[in-house]
């Protein structure tokens, strides 16, 4: 069979048209692309024109603005420590002015007039530093912690009062890395007291709405959470509770209550004063789902299977702002009625805490006394904490005539305060075998008293009182009701002095603070609180260094001039952290850089236009665009009579 050619020829006029018009618009399009991208200077004008390498720049473009933010962060906090560290330097020259200064004081031949001279010296030097402490950064105080809006250290109760924060300011150097890039000033200058030491433990009693996050478990570790396995012999058989979502320990009860009934069990589960309890139905199992340990934090954990009921291990709760007064001390009670006094420096202040329902209230009314004391719940949760902000004043804490600051563990000064604590560790000072203090009764009467032995106040006011009694005088000594001190009574009806005298030169009636006589019809003798809390720091030191100054006090200079030593070592400490911090934010600036450098050649390699490329492709598209013109007449102008040669 003959196969005969196609004619070409016979290609109809409207297709010839459609295909030069399309002809001419894909190298128009095609031109108009090439242009833009020449413009723009990218490779792709849209996502739609390469999904996979738009998406790529989307990535690169994030992780590259996360990164110049982290620059940023780390240049601001770079700066922030550059000014801190420059401060440090000024403190540490301030402070090694005024220890040269007390050590040219100590000898006994500087005069009177000298050592006020030098006070006026030491005042400035103290003024100074509070102007370092108070140093702004771009409008930001550079010690406030992590208040830095607000001044820290101002004058207060005639002394200066740390009020910033207690915390560090942190900034975001990569995706999972915070660093700190300042000091508070609590620490810059050891302005905060340390904490008001007690004995009392305030850990609350185990309620249904306690969180799991704030108990302890029966391991001594923060109770997990995951899914419990209950394998009831002859019951229920096998079933689980998923205690993944239980926020409190009451939760945990009655989410296995809720398994256990759905799975046709009589199990129950209770909260009690110390932990869970589980109720069986019959002989039953307890563990846990994995490798998890739930059953062993909560101590419930039973292998072997028994139907008598499960006693849990002791489950701790932590205190909280949120935990109720009246759940503290294991729920023995707290006095709030009586209230508690406050004096920080002169003036002593009544705190009423009887409207109190929570930890918090009672915490903001001492925080919100105006006495600049500061309380918070202790770190490890069992107790408060209560320190003294001022420089240069003494706290004490007493009772109002009931037991409010004993019960909350704050009270500065109670039978517990063991001797040698006194007199801001100074102790007291006895003398084995020897009389260390003697009473005088109103009768004439007399009580010699040995200490010899004595730990606490306790065991002082039983040797007072056990010498009353064996020499037959009618005294009693006891602890004050209001404020604090060791209180002599005199019941012997007699109308002289009561008085307490030192025996055999004896100083421990004044460590003791009952170096003190009455008179008239008084038959009472109240001490003074001999245990105040008082802040050591920097500025302090200075406030006592000008003070023994004035008074022309040798050992009191060379005491505190000894202080301010080991201040010294203190700042050089605070200062080498900060110096670390600025090389380790430093270090991190240079690898974040790089890193954006890195980004940002990769951001290029797949977005920017290869320039030389796309001017090649435009060329050859304006030669394609100009061929298609000069064909196309020749194409469409053939005739008839060119169609049937």
């Amino acid at each position: 069979m003959a196969i005969s050619p196609v004619n070409v020829s016979r290609i109809s006029q409207n297709l010839q048209t459609n295909t030069l018009i399309e002809s001419l618009r894909g190298t128009q399009r095609d031109l108009f692309r090439v242009q833009a991208q020449i413009g723009s200077g990218r490779s792709f004008l849209a996502p739609s024109d390469d999904p996979v390498r738009a998406a790529r720049v989307l990535d690169l473009t994030q992780s590259l603005r996360r990164q110049q933010q982290f620059v940023s962060n780390v240049q601001h906090g770079d700066s922030f420590l550059a000014a801190a560290d420059s401060s440090m330097s000024e403190i540490s020259g301030l402070l090694i002015e005024a220890s040269v200064l007390a050590s040219s004081m100590v000898s006994n031949l500087t005069s009177k007039a000298e050592r006020e001279a030098e006070a006026e010296v030491v005042s400035s030097i103290r003024n100074q530093l509070q102007i370092v402490g108070n140093r702004e950064f771009n409008g930001r105080y550079i010690f406030g912690g992590r208040n830095v809006t607000d001044q820290p250290f101002v004058d207060a109760l005639g002394g200066v009062a740390y009020v910033g924060d207690l915390g560090e300011m942190f900034t975001r150097v990569s995706e999972d890395l915070f660093t700190a890039v300042n000091v508070p000033g609590s620490r810059v200058l050891d302005a905060l007291s340390d904490q008001i030491a007690s004995d009392v433990d305030l850990t609350p009693i185990l309620t249904r709405d306690v969180r799991l996050e704030d108990i302890s478990g029966a391991a001594g570790g923060r109770i997990s959470t995951g899914v419990l396995v209950f394998n009831e012999t002859g019951g229920a058989g096998v079933f689980t509770a998923d205690l993944s979502t239980a926020d409190t320990i009451g939760d945990v009860a009655d989410t296995i209550s809720a398994a256990a009934t759905a799975a046709g069990s009589t199990l129950t589960a209770e909260v009690t004063d110390t932990g869970l309890t589980i109720t069986p139905g019959s002989d039953v199992t307890v563990t846990d789902q994995s490798n998890g340990k739930v059953a062993s934090d909560l101590g419930i954990q039973t292998k072997d299977a028994t139907s008598a009921a499960i006693v849990g291990g002791t489950l701790t709760p932590r205190i909280t702002r949120l935990t109720p007064v009246d759940a503290l001390k294991n729920g023995s009670g707290i006095d709030l009625d009586s209230g508690f006094i406050v004096t920080n420096g002169a003036d002593p202040v009544t705190i009423d805490i009887s409207d109190a329902r929570t930890v918090q209230d009672v915490i903001n009314s001492i925080n919100n006394s105006g006495t600049f004391v500061l309380a918070r719940v202790s770190d490890d949760g069992t107790r408060i904490d209560v320190f003294n902000r001022v420089s240069g004043t003494s706290l004490t804490i007493g009772e109002n005539d009931g037991t409010t600051a004993t019960d909350l563990g704050i009270r500065t000064f109670d039978t517990a305060t063991t001797l040698s604590s006194l007199n801001f560790s100074d102790g007291v000072t006895t003398r084995d075998g020897l009389m260390d203090l003697q009473v005088v009764a109103k009768d004439g009467s007399t009580v010699d008293v040995n200490l010899d032995g004595a730990v606490t106040v306790g065991d002082v006011l039983d040797m007072i009182n056990g010498a009353a009694t064996t020499a037959t005088v009618n005294i009693k000594a006891s602890f004050a009701t209001v404020g604090n001190g060791i209180l002599i009574e005199d019941s012997t009806g007699g109308a002289g002095d009561l008085s307490v005298n030192f025996a055999d030169t004896s100083e421990s009636a004044t460590d003791l603070g009952i170096f003190s006589q009455t008179s008239g019809t008084s038959t009472t003798l109240v001490g003074t609180d001999v245990n105040p809390t008082r802040n050591d720091g920097i500025i302090g030191a200075l406030i006592d260094l000008e003070a023994a100054l004035r008074n022309d006090d040798t050992q009191g200079i060379s005491k505190v001039g000894a202080r301010l030593d080991e201040l010294r070592a203190e700042v050089i400490r605070v200062h080498g952290v900060i110096g670390a911090r600025s090389q380790a934010i430093e270090a991190k600036r240079i690898q974040i850089e790089d890193s954006s450098d890195v980004a940002e050649i990769f951001l290029s390699e797949v977005q920017d236009l290869d320039f030389a490329e796309a001017i090649t492709r435009m060329q050859a598209t304006l030669t394609q665009s100009q061929a298609t013109m000069q064909t196309t007449p020749l194409i469409m102008n053939l005739s008839l009579m060119d169609f049937l040669r």
